[in-house]
């Protein structure tokens, strides 16, 4: 499955990179994602425990690029595997999945896309509300 979905915001770009890399908010914004343990630290990328909330756990590497503002979650474990990234630009963000769908997941690979899209969509909703962010 590889899609892209775009989000254009008019607050500040700091403040969604600061939200969007934040490794243990993930499950805040990206609701698809249940709980997420930090587990170590390797290469500039840390390691992590999914569970996810359709069902099913895995394992991920996640690293960020500061200067770029890309986030990218590297699936290598789990009902999919396959990379995401999450790039915040001046007036936009841009979220970037390519994964494949494993076991049983396979099977409705179709209604998983619509829902990961969905997902997506709400997720980039949450990260740009300037309504919602703590002082």
């Amino acid at each position: 499955m590889q899609f892209e979905e775009t989000k254009e915001f008019e607050g500040d770009a700091a403040e969604v990179w600061k939200r969007a890399s934040a490794v243990t908010d993930i499950p805040k914004y990206w609701h698809g994602t249940r709980t997420l343990e930090v587990t170590g630290e390797s290469r500039g990328a840390v390691h992590v425990k999914i569970r996810f909330a359709f069902g099913g756990s895995g394992e991920a590497d996640i690293s960020t690029d500061e200067a770029k503002r890309v986030l990218t979650i590297d699936y290598t474990s789990g009902p999919f595997t396959g990379k995401q990234t999450v790039e915040v630009a001046d007036r936009k963000v841009v979220a970037v999945w390519d994964v494949k769908f494993r076991g049983a997941f396979r099977l409705m690979s179709r209604w998983n896309e619509n829902h990961f899209k969905s997902g997506t969509a709400h997720a980039l909703e949450r990260l740009t509300d300037s309504g919602n962010w703590a002082s």
